[in-house]
């Protein structure tokens, strides 16, 4: 029997299973960008097949009628989405230990993909959910010189904080780093805009995790959505593009941390890759 482990960002919460995983779909609702950060990339098992150390410090977020999601109330990791009720776990492949072995399967939900998502690998794509349908044409790129919003907003999955950023921000790059992958559930899609020029209400329910001497992250407290991550100190914080309402005019430049990226996925959209920092290639 192979073992899977997996744990949040802080190390609150951990699980192992011995249970045979699910090929991991990719999910591009607005409800998985917004709360994740980052594409909605599951795996899934049955519920009495994994164990939970540190339970208690797992907090749910109902966010439908007959689902809710998972995070460590610590550190803000998302890492499961279920039924309530049922019987199997949904489990973020970020939050898994590598090896994992497994291999995406498809996306789904690709009408609601964001205007900067780029599809080009050769998995089928279905229009919604998979189950009883059919698979749909590629997504198209992204439009060419789509005039950004002068005001672009953006809010958690619960609605507890919302963001009016009237400044510049830049273009996104994908982070592939461990603990990116680990907090976000997957590989987050990042913009950055200046402190200054963003308005912020609800900033109560604001929690922020140090994940290293020099940087922090925050999420919303009440559902755990993923909303910034900052260099302690700096007058830029960069935002999860997912949590933006579209469109947002921003276009996906590059990828960063490619040598620590997970075992699960591949990148095939042919832009610059760095195996680490990104350095100066884009703006602030």
């Amino acid at each position: 029997m192979k073992w899977i482990r997996g744990q949040c960002l802080c190390g609150a919460v951990t699980l192992v299973t011995g249970a045979e995983l699910a090929a991991p779909n990719a999910c591009h609702c607005a409800m998985c960008r917004r709360w994740q950060g980052a594409l909605g990339v599951y795996t899934s098992a049955p519920m009495a097949e994994v164990t939970l150390t540190g339970a208690e410090h797992v907090q749910w977020y109902r966010s439908g009628a007959q689902s809710e999601r998972g995070f460590c109330r610590q550190c803000g990791s998302k890492m499961f989405w279920r039924r309530v009720g049922g019987e199997d776990l949904d489990i973020t492949m970020g939050c898994l230990e590598a090896p994992t072995g497994l291999t995406l399967a498809k996306h789904i939900w690709v009408d609601f993909k964001g205007d900067y998502d780029i599809l080009d690998d050769d998995l089928p794509q279905y229009a919604q959910s998979s189950a009883n349908a059919q698979p749909v044409k590629p997504a198209s790129a992204p439009p060419e010189g789509t005039a950004a919003p002068t005001t672009r907003t953006g809010h958690c999955l619960c609605g507890a904080i919302h963001l009016s950023i009237t400044g510049p921000m830049r273009d996104i790059s994908v982070c592939h780093c461990g603990q990116c992958r680990r907090w976000h559930g997957h590989a987050p899609a990042y913009s950055k805009a200046k402190w200054a020029d963003i308005e912020m209400s609800g900033g109560d329910q604001l929690r922020w995790h140090e994940s290293s001497p020099k940087a922090r992250r925050g999420f919303c407290g009440q559902c755990g959505s993923s909303l910034f991550w900052e260099m302690i100190g700096r007058d830029a914080v960069s935002i999860p593009a997912g949590l933006l309402e579209a469109p947002t005019g921003l276009k996906l430049r590059h990828h960063i941390f490619v040598a620590d990226k997970g075992d699960y996925y591949d990148i095939t959209d042919g832009l610059p890759q760095f195996p680490a920092s990104g350095g100066n290639s884009l703006p602030f």
